[in-house]
């Protein structure tokens, strides 16, 4: 117990104070009052702007025209685009309104009887030019109600054994009226008309076995009337298979089938 009891004469512990600075130091480290203040200010390099050579100058104005234009030229081809849009699509409005009102239908082309001659020196020698001639019999038959149609001048008929051009005529200028089936007659004529023996040969064997095939195509200028409204001319190409038993006088047409290619007009 003896051990545990402080002893008077034990050592506290002292703290030391710093030392107040004097008066003399602090007044030599104050800056004078009377002295002027010296600022320094750093600018970094890419900050400081200077003004643009005379040539750099030009260049940008330049470059401003060129730029002006480009925009001017966009400007106008945009405003080009959509006026064609506008027209394009009123053209196909127009065309679908008149579509709907007046229904249009193709015509029909048929051919009916045709009657040939020039061909007897067929069988006599492979050398002696034929003078084919063929009056053919055409129907055409116009399915509207309100449209006309009217066959311009200029038209034209040939006759065909495969390749080779038999004769040649012209189709007739009319007007078919709406609800109308026309037939006429046009003739074909041809003149020194060679063939090869192989061309004739074929000839010969189809007219032995009554089956002749010949082509007849025409090209047809043409004009659609819608009431008041007139359309411009239009070729139409009309193309005919038949068979036929002979190739003298009034042949029996045995097979025909006819095409137009009249489909972008209706």
């Amino acid at each position: 117990m003896s051990d545990l009891t402080p002893t008077s004469n034990a050592t506290r512990p002292t703290t030391k104070l710093p030392p107040r600075p004097s008066k003399s130091s602090n007044a030599s480290s104050s800056p004078s009052v009377t002295g002027t203040p010296v600022h320094t200010i750093q600018i970094p390099k890419d900050c400081i702007v200077n003004s643009p050579p005379e040539e750099n100058l030009q260049k940008y104005k330049s470059y401003s025209r060129v730029q002006t234009r480009q925009r001017a030229f966009r400007h106008c081809h945009r405003c080009l685009c959509a006026s064609l849009c506008l027209v394009l699509l009123t053209v196909v409005l127009i065309m679908a309104i008149l579509y709907f009102i007046y229904h249009p239908k193709a015509p029909t082309y048929t051919l009916t009887s045709l009657t040939i001659s020039g061909f007897d020196p067929l069988s006599s020698s492979a050398l002696t030019p034929l003078s084919p001639s063929i009056n053919a019999t055409l129907q055409t038959g116009n399915p509207n109600k309100r449209i006309s149609i009217l066959y311009q001048t200029g038209g034209s008929i040939s006759a065909y054994y495969d390749t080779v051009n038999l004769c040649q005529g012209e189709w007739p200028e009319f007007r078919q009226s709406p609800h109308n089936v026309t037939v006429f007659e046009t003739d074909l004529t041809g003149s020194g008309v060679l063939l090869t023996s192989v061309t004739r040969d074929a000839i010969l064997k189809a007219e032995d076995n009554n089956k002749v095939p010949l082509k007849v195509n025409a090209k047809v200028p043409v004009k659609i009337k819608l009431g008041v409204v007139t359309s411009w001319r239009i070729v139409v190409r009309v193309s005919c298979d038949v068979i036929v038993d002979s190739l003298n006088g009034t042949a029996a047409v045995l097979s025909r089938k006819c095409h137009a290619n009249t489909h972008y007009l209706w």
